[in-house]
């Protein structure tokens, strides 16, 4: 797949957050945590936790504005800085990658695509796709990349692989809804998988670029074993 290359500092981020979803997965599966955002506060915390036992040079924020200038800025789920260097705050105020997450299963039906895109409400055009965020610079709008974790909470990898991909086909044809044109480099391409883990890469076009996308996906579905 074209694109650039990515830099040691976001793949030493990419594998850190793979690993530790793992360990994510090993605790939460059958939790009574279901929804997105306990889901964002309980992997923030055990990433912050190990990063800092590590001694990694970055850290997570939870619901990081892109614009701190506006008090509306759109959030981005988890945004990783770089802890301050010589007691001087050098970047530590910018994201230097920013990851948006996703329920992958249990959602209702007009929520089901929001992986991708967003979704028509009261007559309006609701903004709230993960990908499409990014494809828009809604988030990570200076990135050359950025990552989407999906919480697998029913069926499998290659369910929802095959599923997204074909709704990125009816995407391309026209047949669903967006406000970004999208073609075959928005699929996900594997790079990894595990019982627990999932790790795919895509190629998304924006006005003036493109963003390459780490999909990190963690399996929280108690039947996983099954599969």
């Amino acid at each position: 797949m074209a694109g650039p290359e990515a830099n040691s500092s976001i793949m030493d981020v990419v594998t850190f957050v793979e690993s530790h979803l793992a360990l994510f997965s090993e605790r939460y599966t059958g939790s009574n945590i279901k929804n997105e955002n306990g889901l964002n506060q309980e992997l923030c915390k055990l990433l912050n936790a190990y990063a800092r036992i590590e001694c990694r040079f970055f850290f997570f924020e939870k619901e990081f504005m892109e614009n701190v200038e506006k008090g509306n800025s759109p959030k981005v789920d988890f945004g990783v800085l770089v802890f301050p260097i010589n007691s001087e705050f050098y970047n530590a105020y910018e994201s230097f990658f920013s990851m948006e997450a996703k329920r992958l299963g249990q959602t209702k039906k007009t929520r089901e695509k929001e992986y991708l895109i967003g979704r028509e409400e009261d007559g309006k055009y609701k903004h709230c796709g993960g990908v499409e965020r990014f494809k828009m610079a809604i988030h990570g709008k200076n990135l050359q990349f950025g990552a989407m974790i999906g919480y697998v909470q029913a069926n499998d990898f290659h369910y929802w692989q095959r599923t997204i991909d074909g709704w990125i086909d009816e995407l391309v044809v026209g047949k669903l809804s967006s406000c970004s044109l999208w073609s075959e480099k928005d699929k996900l391409q594997l790079l990894n998988q595990t019982a627990s883990t999932a790790k795919y890469r895509s190629e998304n076009s924006r006005q003036n670029g493109s963003i390459i996308l780490f999909h990190l996906w963690v399996n929280l579905n108690p039947d996983h074993l099954k599969y």
